[in-house]
C-alpha cells in the first residue's frame, strides 16, 4: 500500500491489530498493550501517533471511509460494487459491529455515504441510459435518496447477520427490484417517447 511508504507505517500495522483484536473482543476491552505487543512496537510509538485506542479508532473510520470508494474503482457494474461492499464488511465484520455499537447508525452512514452515493450513480446512470429516460434532476435526487437509504439498511442488518440469505441471493434480490423499477420507468415515459418519434 503507497500509503504506508510515507512514514505512516506504524498508524497502519496499529489499524490492522485493531481489526484482528475486535474478532476477539469489543473495543472497550482492546488495551493499547494488547496492540504494542501485536505490532512489536513500543508504547511509545502508539502514543506518538493516538491519544488512547478510541482516538486510533476514530483514525481508522477516517480512513475506511476515504478508502471504501476507491475499493471500487476497478468495478465495471453496481452488482460488482455490492457484491465488494458485501464481501468486505463480512471479511470485517466485528470491526463493522464496532463502528455500530459506538458510533449509532450515523456513524455507519458516515462510513458508508460516499461508497453507496457512488453505487447508486452508478445504478441510475446505468437503467437511465438503458431504458433512454431523460436526465431529471429532481427525480434521480429522489431515487438517490431512497436507495441510500435502502442500503444503508441492508448493510446494517448483513454487519448484524440478521440477514440469512447469501451474498449472491441479496444481490439477485435487489438486482430484481432495480430491474421492476427499471420497468416502470419505461412504461412512464412511453408518452415522452412518442414526442420524440
Amino acid at each position: 500500500m503507497p500509503e504506508e511508504t510515507c512514514g505512516n507505517r506504524t498508524k497502519y500495522q496499529l489499524d490492522r491489530a485493531l481489526k484482528e483484536l475486535l474478532k476477539q473482543k469489543p473495543l472497550s476491552q482492546i488495551r493499547v498493550r494488547e496492540l504494542t505487543e501485536q505490532c512489536g512496537i513500543r508504547r511509545q510509538s502508539f502514543y506518538y501517533h493516538f491519544s488512547d485506542v478510541y482516538d486510533l479508532f476514530n483514525w481508522s473510520v477516517c480512513r475506511e471511509r476515504e478508502s471504501l470508494p476507491r475499493r471500487q474503482e476497478e468495478c465495471l457494474t453496481w452488482q460488482q460494487v455490492l457484491g465488494d461492499l458485501l464481501d468486505h464488511t463480512e471479511t470485517d465484520r466485528p470491526y463493522y459491529q464496532a463502528i455500530l455499537e459506538n458510533r449509532g447508525r450515523t456513524g455507519l452512514e458516515e462510513v458508508f455515504h460516499d461508497a453507496i452515493s457512488q453505487l447508486m450513480e452508478k445504478t441510475l446512470t446505468y437503467y437511465r441510459e438503458r431504458c433512454g429516460v431523460p436526465p431529471d434532476a429532481e427525480t434521480e435526487r429522489r431515487h438517490r435518496a431512497s436507495g441510500e437509504t435502502l442500503l444503508l439498511a441492508l448493510l446494517e442488518r448483513w454487519i448484524c447477520g440478521d440477514l440469512k440469505q447469501s451474498r449472491e441471493e441479496v444481490i439477485a434480490m435487489l438486482e430484481e427490484s432495480v430491474h421492476q423499477s427499471a420497468i416502470g420507468a419505461v412504461w412512464q415515459n412511453l408518452p415522452y417517447w412518442g414526442k420524440w418519434n
